[in-house]
């Protein structure tokens, strides 16, 4: 795919072309035109390709559809390869130069200047880099190589791939800088851009297969949740997989994780609350105001069944869970700690002959159980459908009547 040029940007410049012949370019993935102008002259114009797709370990960026060609070398937006490597970036105006972060290494790019610093030696960029309406760029190549990097392309998919072994990924709060290798799980922090990185833990894996976004909250108090989570949907199954780890001024208080899979369908939009929590799926952890470490329920004690839960809402006063091997909905009340099994209280007796036999890995049914709604106050509105002809009913429930 050729870049698009628009001639009276070209410096310096053809004028209007009234005719154009196609020539063989004078590098690979290049052509050259012989344009006439207005005024009879003759020039040789040269358009490089740019490649199509940029891939992070063999995952497809964003890099691609920002990238420019000039004299056959492709650039990228500094800022935008910084973060898909996971580089925390200051930018410092006086000097043009841009200062690039992570655990293994720290480079210095300057706008307009070949030579980059990586960990204080000196290295050569294939070109200068250039501010491009008011953003930095970088030649693509030679600066994934000074950050760690390496290239790798792939002729038949005209695809470059960027290979990055130690895979960090990096996430900011109030100034507190945090990297993940996703690679060995290393966490790593920073009070501050200025300062350097420092392993404060590790999170519980090695080479994840799928690359997890990581999330910084924070929780109060010079207190973050790091969320590390990935959602995939993969042979008629949707899986979801996180780390969450509460760390308070570089220190990590706990960690939690949790590895759900089941039958793939159209979930119904949860509803959004302040509560802030970590869960492993047989436990929910909250989290107080000011960053410190709440209640903690046993979801297996308190509803008295043994299985992975799934969180589908979480306030002060109520937690919904569902059993992710039925369709069974429990409201988990957070000060008596007790439970009620809303499947049971809020379906009919006569529709529950058809739910008590439901099959909650059957997407049928799935896309049928009981749902939060809404909620107004203390009263909480729920639907389901009916079994089998699908027949919509809303119910309420009362928080504080329990």
């Amino acid at each position: 795919m050729f870049e698009t040029i628009n001639f009276p940007a070209l410096v310096p410049n053809p004028g209007t072309v009234m005719d154009m012949h196609a020539l063989r370019g004078t590098e690979p993935q290049a052509v050259s035109l012989l344009a006439l102008n207005q005024e009879g002259e003759l020039w040789r114009l040269e358009l490089h390709a740019g490649i199509a797709v940029k891939l992070l370990n063999y995952k497809e960026t964003l890099l691609g559809s920002s990238q420019v060609v000039t004299g056959g070398t492709t650039l990228v937006p500094l800022q935008q390869l910084a973060q898909t490597m996971g580089y925390a970036l200051s930018w410092n105006q006086s000097t043009k130069s841009a200062k690039l972060v992570r655990p293994d290494r720290e480079v210095t790019v300057t706008a307009g200047v070949t030579t980059t610093t990586v960990n204080d030696k000196v290295v050569t960029l294939a070109k200068a880099p250039r501010v491009i309406k008011g953003k930095t760029y970088v030649p693509l190549v030679s600066a994934v190589s000074a950050m760690g990097g390496k290239t790798v392309y792939d002729k038949s998919s005209d695809s470059l791939n960027i290979v990055d072994e130690l895979r960090y990924s990096v996430a900011s709060a109030q100034g507190r800088l945090y990297w993940v290798s996703q690679k060995n799980g290393d966490v790593f922090y920073s009070a501050s851009s200025a300062g350097k990185p420092v392993l404060i833990g590790e999170l519980p894996f090695a080479d994840l297969p799928y690359t997890h976004a990581l999330k910084i909250k924070n929780v109060g108090k010079g207190s973050d949740l790091l969320l590390l989570t990935d959602n995939h949907y993969a042979m008629f199954n949707d899986f979801s997989n996180g780390y969450q780890a509460l760390i308070q001024g570089g220190r990590i208080l706990k960690q939690m994780d949790y590895h759900y899979s089941g039958t793939s369908y159209v979930r119904a939009p949860l509803l959004k609350t302040t509560q802030i929590y970590m869960t492993d799926g047989g436990n929910i952890q909250y989290i107080n105001s000011d960053g410190s470490l709440g209640k903690l329920f046993d979801l297996e004690t308190i509803t008295g069944t043994e299985g992975n839960f799934s969180v589908e809402y979480a306030a002060e006063d109520i937690i919904l869970v569902r059993m992710m091997t039925n369709t069974r909905l429990y409201a988990i009340h957070t000060t008596s700690g007790l439970s009620t099994n809303l499947s049971e209280v809020l379906i009919s007796t006569e529709d529950r002959k058809e739910w008590d036999r439901a099959d909650g890995t059957d997407s049928f049914y799935l896309t049928k159980m009981l749902v939060l709604k809404k909620r107004e106050g203390n009263v909480m509105t729920f639907t389901y459908a009916t079994l089998p002809d699908g027949k919509v009913k809303s119910v309420t429930y009362n928080v504080t009547s329990q």
